[in-house]
């Protein structure tokens, strides 16, 4: 518990040193991967990285709102990363609420390397007008559930939104492949 307050602590310090007004942040509970070879980075894990929605710097238009999704590596080695990261909206109890993200094809994918309390992005699309269609049943999500790319565990954090509780009908959620730097 005191590692994953730790991790936390140290993403949003990043997020205030970068800035920001405002991050939401997903903190990681499993354990960090031991490091690799010198010669070799080693692959970004759940343990490696604490996730958060960067809400102050979102912005929209004609019904869709964009937040940068923020990967910052709390580990004391670099790591890398590649691809999309699986982002869904879950109610207090971690409930999926409608379907998962569909992958944004705005960036090409691409390794990206992250140092020790360096940052990655992903752009986040939230369609609002999605969630008001009659099929979707739209509820309050309170949590955000996030995996980072190719990655089997994920993480909660707090992040507010109307949802769809029907899954199949609109998809509400993009999300971009990861890259590197901040977008704040």
């Amino acid at each position: 518990m005191r590692t994953t307050i730790r991790r936390a602590a140290a993403a949003v310090a990043a997020a205030l040193a970068l800035g920001t007004g405002s991050a939401v942040v997903v903190a990681s509970s499993a354990s960090a991967a031991p490091a690799a070879h010198s010669s070799l980075i080693a692959a970004c894990t759940t343990g490696n990285l604490a996730v958060w929605v960067n809400a102050g710097a979102g912005s929209g238009a004609a019904g869709t709102f964009y937040y940068p999704l923020e990967f910052t590596n709390t580990s004391n080695h670099t790591c890398r990363t590649w691809g999309w990261p699986g982002v869904s909206a879950t109610n207090a109890n971690g409930l999926q609420l409608g379907d998962a993200a569909l992958r944004l094809p705005i960036y090409t994918p691409q390794w990206v390397n992250i140092a020790p309390g360096g940052t990655a992005h992903a752009l986040l699309a939230y369609g609002n007008a999605e969630v008001q269609t009659s099929g979707c049943k739209p509820t309050n999500a309170s949590l955000i559930k996030v995996y980072a790319p190719n990655q089997r565990t994920a993480d909660f954090g707090f992040f507010s939104l109307r949802a769809c509780t029907v899954g199949g009908k609109d998809v509400y959620l993009s999300v971009s492949a990861i890259v590197p730097g901040t977008n704040i």
